[in-house]
């Protein structure tokens, strides 16, 4: 008798929103509530219509906290939006005149750590324009 192999329990369910971000942009991704064949994250469970609220949602959460790993999740996407404004910033000084070894000074880097780091995005810019 053969039998199929099962998933490990730690793999976390995805949520049936989460390839669709024109309709639920807040979706967090990892499903934590299941309604029959249809796993929800947190967001999407509580922005769920009224068909079937009065179906009892099964957690997927299997006594693991999730909490930290979604605020790490949180924490990637705030770098990435502050490193997007460092290097718009960064591109405005240039384009007023500041110099490589003036923005090395406020970075905290040396003038060739902050050409070689903004020097290529700031030409790509440039030339886009």
């Amino acid at each position: 008798m053969s039998r199929a192999a099962s998933s490990p329990v730690d793999d976390p369910a995805i949520c049936y929103y989460a390839g669709d971000p024109a309709r639920r942009p807040d979706c967090e991704h990892r499903a934590v509530v299941a309604y029959g064949a249809v796993a929800l994250c947190r967001r999407c469970d509580a922005r769920r219509s009224t068909v079937g609220k009065g179906i009892v949602g099964r957690s997927l959460v299997r006594g693991r906290d999730w909490n930290a790993l979604a605020a790490v999740e949180t924490a990637v996407g705030r770098v990435r939006a502050a490193e997007e404004e460092l290097a718009d910033s960064v591109a405005a000084a240039r384009r007023l005149g500041h110099s490589w070894g003036e923005l090395g000074t406020a970075l905290g880097v040396t003038r060739q750590a902050a050409q070689q780091r903004f020097g290529s995005a700031i030409t790509k810019d440039t030339k886009d324009r």
